[in-house]
Formats: C-alpha cells, structure tokens, sequence
C-alpha cells in the first residue's frame, strides 16, 4: 500500500526490514497524483514545472511520463492519457513505463488537481532528502578515500552540502506587471525614507550616494597605502550597518588580534581616544562615553575572526556557517588581502592572488553580500609627485617597454604595448595552460606604470624582449619573474600565430611587393628599379609590374655587369604633382623611402591570409634568400640575410605565421660593412612546410626546392622543437608504475634505443610525447603533444635601462605574446568597486587638507566614478561625514 502523500516511506521496522537495505526516502504516491494532475490540468503543469524537474521523481517511469507531458505542453499540445502515450511510444519509452493501461491508471489516481502544488512540494522534498543521503555518502567517500589535503576535503564536503541546500531555491518568470509594482514599491519606500539607496549602506551620506550602497555579491576592494586608515575606514563601514541598522557583518581580521579589532570600535564609537585606552590613562569624562559604545557593541551582530595565515577554504566555510545562523548577513571584511593564502599550489604570488580575487568574488555571488577586501599598495605610489593612488598601483606584476610589439590576431599585425595605452576590447592571443592551446582574447585595460628597470631577455630562436624584473614568463614549471630565470631555461613561445583568413591583395601585387622590399631601390629622387642576378627573375618582374599597374608603368630590363636591372619608370609625364605609380603604391603601403639597413615588411603584408603571406615570402625570398642542398654539410641550408635586423624581425613573424619557426641571428662581417641578420629555417618538419607552402620562385629554385625535398628523406631527423625533459618526471615516470611499464618497454614503445636514465634527461619531441602518451595512458603528454607552444630556450639575460613601461589586463586567461613570446599579463583583481583612501596630510606638512581624507572610488562596475571627501579623526581612529557645504568631485 503507498505512503500518504504527507509522510515519506523511510526504513522498514522489524526482522524483515533488517533483512534489506533501507529505501531512500520517497513518496510514490505524490509522484502519482503530480502527474495525473498535469493530464487533466493545463494550470497544474504551469504550478508544478516551477517546481519540480523530471530528476526529482523517485521512479525513472515517472521521470519519463513527466518530461513527455512537458514537452507535449511546451509544444502547444494537449496533454492527457492518449496524447502521453503516443509520444512515449515515439520515443521508445512506452513500454518502459507500463503500457498504455499505466498512463490511463494514473489518470484516475488524482484526488484533486488544485492540490497539484502541495504533491509536487512533497516530491521536491523527497528528492531534496534523497540528495542529503547522497550528499553523506559522497563525504563518507571522502573520508575514505581522502582525495586531497584534509582542509580542502572539508571544504569539498560543505560546498556539498551548500550546493544541495541552494538547489533546493528554484527561480522562475514572473510577469513584468509583477516586476513593476515591486519596484515601484521600493522606489516609493526610498523616497519616503528620502534616501538613494539599493544595496547595503555604508554609513557616509555622500559615499553612498555616489555608490547607492554596497551591492549584493560584489567584491568591494578598499586600498590605500600605511598610515591611510583603510582599517578604521572599513571598521567604521561594520559598525554603523550593525550599530544603525542591525545588519550582521562578519569580520577576518588577519593583522590585528579580535581584542585590537575592539578596542578599535570602542574608541571610534566611544570618541575615546586609542592612546588613552590602550594605557588605561582614562579621564572621567571618557568613562561615560566608552561604557555607552560597550553597551552597543555588545548587541550588535559583529562577528570577529583573528586566525592567522587563513585560506580561502577557512574563510569559505566559517561564512557559510554564519550565514546559517545568520541568514541576514549583510557584509564579509577581510583585512587585508596579501595576509591570505589560496590554500593551493599557486605557480607564484601573483596566480594566487588572482585565485583570492576570484575566489572572494564567488563568496560574494554565493552568500548573496558584498564582500569588502582590504589590500595594499605597492610603493610605486611613494615615487610620483602626487601621491594619489591610481588602479595600476593595485596590480601585483612586471610590465614591458613600450617597443614590445604586441601580436593581435584579428588584425594579423603587430603594435607596440605603448601605443595600445589607453584601450580596450581588442583581442591578443592567449595559451590556455589546461590544453595548451592559443586563444583570441579580449584586453580589458592597457596602461602604464611609470620608469622602472629593465632587463633584456634574449631566446635562443633570437627573440629579444625587455621587461621590468617582476614579468612573468611561462616556464615548464609555471609563471617565473624575468629576475628568476636564467641562460638555458625554456619558456613559452608560440609554435604558429593564427591571423585573418581573408586576402585584400592579389598575387601579382603581393609578388612585386616581395621583390622590391628585397632588391629594390626606392628612394626618393632615384629611379624606381630591381636588380638581380637571374634573368628571368628581371623580366619577371617587368610582368608583375604590367600586371599591377597596366599601361601606367613602362617597365624596361637593362644589362648592368653581371646583374639586370628592371627599371619601372611611369609611361606618362610626371608633371609637378604628379608621382610614379609605384612610388605612390608602395608610399601607400609604407614601404618608400627607405635604404637597405632601414627596410621592413609594410603591415599590408600581416593583414594577408597564409596563402597571400606564402606568396610574398616566395618573392622576397628569391631576392636574398638562400635555398640550397647540403652537399658538403650534409644538411639542406634555408635562410634569409638581410642588413636591416628589423626586416629579419619582421620575416621570421611572417613565418611563424605559416606554421614555421626559424632562428634568427647576426653575423658580423668584419670590415667588409654592415652585418647581416639570417633567419634559418632549421628542421626537418620546418623546411618540408617551408618547402610546401613558400617553396622557390622560377623554375631553377623549383629544381632546387625538389633536390632539397628529397635530400630531407634520405637524412636523420633533427628539430629543436621538442617539449622540455622536466616533463618525464611530471608526466610519464610518476604513472608508470600503475600501468606495469617498465623503462625498458617504455623504451620500446616509443622508439628509442638509448638505454640507461640517460633517457630521461632530453627533451622530447611532439611524435614522442604521443607514443608516450599512448604507452603509459597519460592525457598531459598527449595534450602537450598536440600543443601550441614552442618551448624556446634563454641565451640570456641582461641589464638594459630605465625606461616608461607598459602592460595590458588580459580577460580570463592572463597572458599575451608578445615579441612572439608569451608573457604574463597585469591581475587587476575581480572586484567591482575599488576605492582609494588618500590623505594629504600625511605627505604634506602645510596641506590645507588637514583632518581631511579623500576616498576615491576609482572603479564602479555599474555607476560612476569619483571622489568623495571624509573627515578624520586621527585620535579616535575614526572616519565621519563632512558639513553638506563641501563639494565632491564625481566623473561620469
């Protein structure tokens, strides 16, 4: 006989029920008259659809009669026994649940459909509780098992169990007649109270007003540096929403002790001088007043916390429980936020304080408060001459000098950090370090943080970037500052660059482009002209130029010496006025004027697809590139020379474009000139791309690129793109013991007879770390195999200058390339408000601000910005409103 639908079936009494497990509680009977509710009611779907899903039903067949009858609802479909049947039978369904006579039989169960919402209650309920028997198994599990650190599996238990809880709070639609009177209601409640406040106040009249208050589930970052009073600033903020309003606040107090904390509040609420409490000095006049502020402190809900050296998964957990207790806790303070830990193996300083930062902002969103984080500033603020904080000065991270060319791949280009001072919302590439992949990310702020020191770091493919020591690099081990790397570490650097897939010039152009960047000469007040040594290469030339400019050009090809010279002289009079067409062209494109050593690749060329970049590669090569079988090396030599180093910089981009790494260098050339900067292209896999997609120009470098092709089938492999060996003992030794592999067919499976740990100690290539993968049943070796990151390798290390420098905030992923480098980002933290508390004063002997503080709210995610003005009084270590006379200075 089934349960009454008031009263759940628990565990059985007596012999018999010993004998079997005890079933999970249920009530199969309100589950019954739910659903015969919704087959003879339309209303009774909408009631109990906000309440319950098809995974709250006890039985599976009733799981599946529900989201049939939904569907057939959601569709404009009448619902009732037929209509139920015949779509469970579409589905296959139909006879798992019982047939035909089932859906009828259910149909007749219903005793009332206006009780529709008690039964789908009772269900709810019953799911609920079968959760909590899940949710215990699930901790007893852990307890077991133990899958981690003690602290984080407690925290994993709670996050449970208050997972469970909020699932039990279901949202739903509500019509917007609904919506509008409660707002109006409210709207009608503040003007009658006469005050502009949504969120939680913070007990300054003007502070509010610019804010309206403390929003549930923002993160509220107060900062200042020593001697500003962010402590009796956010103490102040606690105590008048408890004193005034009797709103809880919780409170972790990190630096001082909770009997420092109260002191603190006594005094400031006492109008007791700290001083004279602290040494028990107390005049008669003091005794009054400090007895009066006891006696409202100790009714009001402030709840202190002094544990030192807390983490995140402490101070998670104490909030939750006092959210129990106290349902109505209005605020969480934590002071300060560089005295917490994550609690995690954070890589360096600044990932963990973004995980704080992130971690502070959930707690908010979970509890459903502000949460209000007290944090220091770094002394960069001591060396400007106003000394008023600014949001960089919060970020905890290196910078670059403002050459560092940034990669942006929507555009296909390259632009220095400096210039990208002051926007936003364009996107750089990122690596995501969980799959090791490149992704387009938006830049949330690119700004500067003044003159600081910088070092040169130099990479063994001959990338070159300069940073302050406290940018991070993308080591195998995780983020390094610049000042803990060292010559023959290997750090992150991007394999290839995606860029736009779309072509704005045609081949002929790109083509002629390619040539006279090579060997062109266009200067001004000179003859428009390209020399070579091949014949046809000069008449080729002729051709490209008829085909890009027609009839407006008239090319001629003359013999000088050993070379040709294709001249490309205008057919037409050039009048005052009047250019060359190809001066004018190439003028355009940025590419006139300039003599060998000042050449560069003009930003058309980055805007191109890879096809259109593979074509003015091939012509630029068939200028001063090289080409050519190893006879005597016994290994092909492909690279390009050039005077200019930033026309070298600039080719090795345009290959790393096409999925080519090369290495560039100088060579000196002694007293013969000017030395000439080479980007080889090195490796097996690197020269047969090179091969496939840029290949030779003309029919004699096409006989080469062929020689070349098959000379690579007849030699031994070589690439210096390989992932680094520190990857052995983090990914593949560790789990060999539980796959039974031993060294030795571990050496078999992936193709290696060196014997002995000699193994152990080289890299490993990308074919390698996939057998590897395979071999041991390891994902991290398969992930890094199909990776986007060349791990490049530190020649060195320098010294350099001081010099203004840059840095961007990069959404989510927190890294950019940067001189095809990646490199870490600034962490601003993921707060929606961030003030500033300045005070004159203290720098200022003779500031006419005396007994005054500014708070500058520098950052409101959903209002203005501004500053506000606050007195202070320094002997009770208080904060209080100004006379209304005094103007504020707010920017929309």
């Amino acid at each position: 006989m089934a349960a009454s639908p008031h009263a759940s079936a628990g565990p059985g009494t007596g012999r018999s029920a010993m004998a079997m497990a005890p079933l999970p509680p249920q009530n199969i009977e309100a589950e019954e008259h739910v659903i015969g509710s919704m087959m003879l009611s339309a209303q009774a779907i909408e009631v109990v659809s906000d309440i319950i899903d098809a995974g709250d039903f006890y039985r599976e067949s009733h799981g599946k009669i529900y989201r049939a009858a939904l569907d057939l609802f959601q569709h404009g479909h009448p619902v009732d026994a037929i209509t139920i049947a015949d779509k469970l039978d579409e589905l296959g369904e139909l006879d798992a649940v019982g047939g035909k006579d089932r859906i009828r039989e259910l149909a007749t169960l219903v005793p009332a459909t206006s009780n529709a919402a008690h039964y789908a209650r009772i269900v709810r309920e019953m799911a609920t509780l079968r959760g909590l028997t899940v949710v215990g198994e699930g901790i007893q599990r852990l307890g077991w098992e133990r899958p981690g650190e003690t602290p984080e599996l407690v925290d994993r238990a709670e996050q449970m169990v208050f997972d469970l809880a909020q699932h039990r709070i279901r949202g739903s639609f509500e019509h917007i007649e609904n919506l509008v009177r409660e707002s109006f209601e409210q709207i009608t409640r503040m003007y009658e109270q006469g005050g502009e406040m949504t969120g939680t106040p913070t007990g300054f009249r003007d502070l509010d007003q610019l804010t309206t208050g403390l929003q549930p589930g923002n993160l509220v970052v107060i900062a200042g540096r020593p001697s500003m009073g962010k402590s009796a600033f956010a103490l102040g903020i606690a105590s008048n929403l408890a004193l005034q309003h009797g709103i809880p606040v919780a409170v972790f107090t990190l630096e001082m002790s909770k009997l420092e904390v109260a002191q603190r509040l006594m005094c400031s609420e006492g109008r007791v001088e700290l001083q004279r409490l602290r040494t028990g000095r107390l005049t008669q006049d003091d005794w009054p007043r400090l007895v009066k502020a006891c006696d409202s402190l100790t009714k009001s809900p402030i709840y202190v916390d002094d544990t030192r050296l807390t983490t995140m998964l402490e101070i998670r957990g104490k909030c939750r429980r006092l959210k129990a207790r106290e349902p109505k806790l209005g605020m969480v303070l934590i002071d300060y936020l560089q005295l917490m830990t994550s609690g995690s193996n954070a890589e360096n300083r600044v990932q963990e304080v973004s995980q704080i930062s992130r971690s502070l902002k959930v707690l908010a969103g979970d509890l459903e408060v502000p949460v209000v984080a007290l944090s220091q500033l770094s002394r960069a603020v001591e060396s400007r001459t106003d000394k008023r904080p600014l949001l960089s000065d919060l970020r905890e991270s290196g910078c670059l000098t403002g050459d560092a060319r940034v990669y942006l791949p929507d555009e296909g280009i390259y632009q220095p950090i400096g210039d990208l001072e002051g926007r936003s919302g364009f996107r750089v590439l990122a690596v995501d370090t969980e799959t090791w992949r490149l992704e387009p990310r938006f830049v949330m702020n690119a700004f500067t943080t003044g003159i600081k020191r910088v070092y040169r770091l130099t990479t063994r493919r001959g990338h070159t970037i300069r940073g302050t020591g406290n940018h991070k690099f993308l080591a195998f081990d995780g983020w390094r500052r610049l000042d803990d790397l060292a010559p023959g570490m290997r750090i992150a650097a991007p394999r290839a660059l995606p860029g736009p897939r779309e072509r704005t010039m045609t081949d002929s152009e790109l083509a002629l482009l390619g040539r006279l960047i090579g060997d062109g000469c266009t200067l001004p007040r000179h003859a428009i002209q390209y020399t070579t040594t091949d014949e046809d290469l000069a008449y080729s030339c002729a051709e490209l130029a008829t085909a890009v400019f027609g009839d407006a050009v008239r090319p001629r090809v003359t013999r000088e010496r050993r070379c040709f010279q294709t001249s490309l002289p205008a057919s037409g009079r050039l009048t005052h006025g009047v250019r060359n067409p190809v001066a004018a062209w190439l003028d355009g494109f940025g590419a006139f004027g300039f003599r060998a050593p000042e050449k560069r690749v003009p930003e058309v060329i980055f805007r191109q697809s890879k096809s259109g970049i593979a074509t003015f590669l091939r012509h630029l090569w068939a200028t001063d590139g090289c080409l050519a079988p190893g006879h005597n090396r016994g290994y092909p030599v492909v690279y390009y020379g050039s005077s200019s180093g930033q026309l070298a910089i600039d080719v090795q981009s345009l290959l790393l474009r096409i999925g080519i790494s090369t290495r560039r260098s100088c060579i000196s050339t002694g007293n013969k000139g000017r030395p000439m900067h080479h980007v080889s292209v090195n490796g097996n896999a690197n020269i047969r791309r090179f091969l496939q997609l840029v290949g030779g120009e003309g029919e004699r470098r096409g006989w080469t690129a062929s020689e070349v092709a098959g000379q690579l089938n007849r030699i031994e492999a070589r690439t210096r793109d390989t992932i680094p060996a520190e990857a052995w003992d983090a990914f593949v030794r560790p789990v060999m013991p539980r796959t039974g592999m031993t060294h030795r067919s571990l050496r078999s499976a992936i193709q290696v007879a060196r014997s002995g740990p000699s193994l152990y100690t080289r890299g490993l290539s990308h074919d390698r770390a996939t057998l590897a993968a395979e071999a041991v049943d390891s994902q991290e070796p398969r992930v890094l195999a199909n990776s986007d990151v060349y791990w490049d390798e530190i020649v060195s290390i320098e010294l350099d200058s001081n010099e203004k420098v840059y840095d961007l905030t990069v959404d989510g992923l927190h890294n950019f390339v940067a001189e095809d480098i990646i490199v870490h980002n600034s962490i601003e933290q993921d707060s929606d408000l961030v003030m500033f508390l300045y005070r004159d004063e203290y720098y200022n002997e003779n500031s006419e601000d005396q007994g005054l503080a500014e708070v500058i709210l520098a950052k409101h995610r959903n209002g203005p910005i501004g500053t506000e003005k606050l007195a202070f009084l320094k002997r009770y270590a208080k904060f209080a409103d100004l006379a209304p006379h005094h103007d504020r200075a707010v920017a929309a």
